[in-house]
Order: structure tokens, then C-alpha cells, then sequence
């Protein structure tokens, strides 16, 4: 007994590790420089993100389907197997479709590992019979990990281009690519149930009706993971364009995405405690609003005034990252959790797939002013339309609890 509780114990490190090396994305500060270096316009930034959106979705829920059958950890070595051969193609790319099958590669990667690690987290604290306190936690340590890796990696992508330049940041991001594999390998899969190999059909309209048919809560939690994530993730691709176009060098870029990602770890990680002061549906409030501000202020208040603008972003993302994702795992069984967790995050990039593109269309045409209001003006119609229910569905559920 005390021999497996070693192993489960080691199990959430090693988990703790490959999320921390997963998300030591060292390209990310200046991806977007790095693309137009190979000659890519604004657009084409975009249609490449849309491209990786809709190579996610193809895959998604079937590997997250796949992890579910066969286990988390073969996903999770397939997987990262996939990242690193990804990110070896960095050193060879030169222009769009040479990215394109950059970013076919990290999506193949991003299906089979997103909700996989995640899974086996809550699988292993399951296994050690930790409280349902504890298992929820998990989600925001995994994802406060995943966020300092970011911070991590925007001050070690500075560092290099000060040392250096794109080339020297290229070959870390090669080198670091293929950590993750070395913890994967190390895992051991937690004692669950599995979803029977017979009747895969019937499985996944079990598992689709469960999500989009079953409590109010769990629904509109399950859209707001699939839809409100677009709000922050338009301004992650916005912000290294406005840093340019306000004269920054390009040096500082990793320093400011490092205390971004440092502000969004340190949202994430404390969650349930401002979930406790404010109750759940304070922090949903927090989270649907804080986007609407961000884009309203990010270039019409100065380079000071815009980074402040720009952390309301990554305050939403950690808040709402963490929030949403505790309320679905802990609404969904063992069994298919990690289908679940997939199947939000197809929704998510079929949706990316849609409007992406025309972001950056939007983009190339009127310019960022116009493109920001834009994106106010969708933020505020998604928060109202979707988080408001879900604050009034939260509301009456905890109503009908304490009655």
C-alpha cells in the first residue's frame, strides 16, 4: 500500500512537470514577428492559428475518445512525441505552408495531450482518495503551473534575443520541445474505470448527451468553455502586433508576456480562495466583464496605461480557465472525462477556425483601433447572452441547495 501511494504521489509530480515543460512555449512572445519574418501578413498569422484551430478540432475528440480506451499516458507519449517533431520542424520552416505543417504537428500534439494530463490528474488524486476540496484544487495548481512555465519562458526568451536572436530562441523552443516525452514515459496510469471498447456510438452519445442535455450548469458551463475563451484568446495574438506598433523593441517582449503569464498563474492559482469571498457567480462576473474593459483600453491609454489593459486578459483567463474547467470535471464521471475536456476544447477551436481568420482580416483592413472595438463589442454580447445566464443557473442552484 505504501508502495502505491509512492507511485501516486510521484505521479502527480511528474504530471505537475510535463505541464510546466508543456507550456515553456520560449517562441510564443515573438511568434508572431517570427511568422512575419517568413514573409506572412496579419491574415495569414491568423489563418495559420485557424489552421492548428481546425486540425484540433478533427482530432480532438477522437483522441480524447482514444485516452478514455486506452489510457492517458500512451495519449500523452504519442503526444508529446508529436510536440517535439513539431518543434524540430522550426528550424527547417520558410514560409506558409512549411509553418502549416509546423502548426499540423503541434495540433495532433495539443488533441492527444489536452485532455489527457488533465484526467490522469484527477484520476491520480481520485486513486489517493483525496478530498473533493483536493481534487478540485488540482485545477488551478496544474494550470498556476502551466502559466509561471509561460512567465518562465517570456524573461528566458529575452534573455536570448538580448544574447542573441530569432535563431538562438528557435533552437530552445527545438530543445525544450521534447522534455515533456521524458516525464510521460514515467508515468504510471491510476487505477479508473474505462469506457467499454463495444458500442463506441453509443458511447459518444452518452457522453454528448450528458454535456448538452443533461443539469443547466454543467451546459452552459460546458458553451462558456467552448465560447467565452475566444474573448482572451483573440487579445494572446493582438497584443505582440500593439507592443510593435507602439515602438517597443523587440527584446522586451518576453519580459512583458512573462509578468502576464505571471499575473494569470497567480489568478488561477487563487481562485477558490476569491471563489470564497465573492461566491462563484462574483468571480464569473470578474472574468465575463474583465475582457469587455481589456479591449476597450488597450491602445488608447498609453504604453503604461495598455499593459494595465492588457492584464485584465490574463487575470480572465485565470479565473475563468480554472473556474470552468473544476466545473466540468467535477460534473462528469471518471470514465469520460477525458472525452469531455476534449470535446469543450473542439468546440473552442471550431469556433477559432470560423472567426479567426476574419479577425485578422479585420485586422488588415481597418487596423487595430477598429478591430479592438470590435472585440469589446463581441465580449459584451457573449457576457451577456452566456455568462449572465450561467451567473442566474449558479445562483439558483445554491438557492435549491441551502433551501
Amino acid at each position: 500500500m505504501e508502495g502505491d501511494a509512492a507511485r501516486l504521489r510521484a505521479n502527480v509530480g511528474r504530471t505537475l512537470w510535463l505541464g510546466f515543460f508543456k507550456a515553456f512555449l520560449v517562441i510564443m512572445p515573438v511568434a508572431v514577428p517570427f511568422f512575419q519574418s517568413k514573409g506572412l501578413s496579419m491574415q495569414e498569422v491568423f489563418s495559420l492559428q485557424a489552421l492548428f484551430a481546425l486540425v484540433v478540432m478533427l482530432t480532438e475528440a477522437p483522441s480524447g475518445y482514444l485516452a478514455d480506451l486506452i489510457g492517458r499516458r500512451r495519449c500523452l507519449i504519442l503526444g508529446f512525441a508529436f510536440s517535439g517533431v513539431g518543434y524540430s520542424l522550426l528550424l527547417v520552416v520558410d514560409g506558409f505552408w512549411t509553418l502549416a505543417l509546423f502548426e499540423t504537428a503541434l495540433a495532433i500534439s495539443y488533441s492527444l495531450t489536452s485532455g489527457a494530463d488533465l484526467a490522469l490528474l484527477y484520476d491520480t488524486e481520485l486513486a489517493r482518495g483525496s478530498s473533493d476540496r483536493r481534487q478540485r484544487q488540482v485545477v488551478g495548481k496544474l494550470y498556476a503551473v502551466s502559466t509561471l512555465s509561460q512567465a518562465a519562458a517570456g524573461v528566458a526568451c529575452s534573455l536570448l534575443l538580448l544574447w542573441g536572436t530569432l535563431g538562438g530562441v528557435v533552437a530552445a523552443q527545438v530543445l525544450v520541445g521534447w522534455l515533456p516525452l521524458l516525464f510521460a514515459v514515467r508515468l504510471r496510469e491510476p487505477p479508473v474505470a474505462r469506457l467499454s471498447a463495444e458500442g463506441h456510438m453509443a458511447n459518444m452519445v452518452r457522453i454528448t448527451r450528458h454535456l448538452l442535455r443533461g443539469k443547466m450548469v454543467l451546459r452552459l458551463v460546458f458553451l462558456a468553455l467552448c465560447i467565452w475563451s475566444l474573448t482572451t484568446f483573440y487579445a494572446a495574438w493582438l497584443l505582440p502586433k500593439l507592443w510593435e506598433q507602439q515602438g517597443l523593441g523587440l527584446a522586451h517582449f518576453g519580459y512583458l508576456w512573462a509578468g502576464l503569464s505571471f499575473l494569470s498563474a497567480v489568478a488561477g492559482r487563487w481562485t477558490h480562495k476569491l471563489e470564497d469571498r465573492i461566491g462563484p457567480a462574483g468571480v464569473l462576473a470578474v472574468m465575463g466583464l474583465a475582457p469587455v474593459l481589456g479591449y476597450l483600453g488597450l491602445d488608447r491609454l498609453g504604453i503604461a496605461g495598455g499593459l494595465l489593459a492588457a492584464s485584465t486578459f490574463f487575470i480572465a483567463r485565470g479565473l475563468g480557465t480554472v473556474i470552468l474547467t473544476d466545473a466540468l470535471n467535477s460534473r462528469v464521471p471518471s470514465e469520460f472525462r477525458a472525452t469531455a475536456n476534449s470535446l469543450a476544447s473542439f468546440g473552442f477551436r471550431g469556433l477559432f477556425v470560423v472567426t479567426g481568420p476574419l479577425v485578422g482580416l479585420h485586422f488588415d483592413l481597418w487596423g487595430m483601433t477598429a478591430t479592438l472595438m470590435m472585440l469589446a463589442v463581441l465580449s459584451l454580447g457573449i457576457f451577456a447572452s452566456l455568462i449572465v445566464p450561467l451567473i442566474i443557473a449558479v445562483r439558483g442552484l445554491r438557492t435549491n441547495a441551502a433551501g
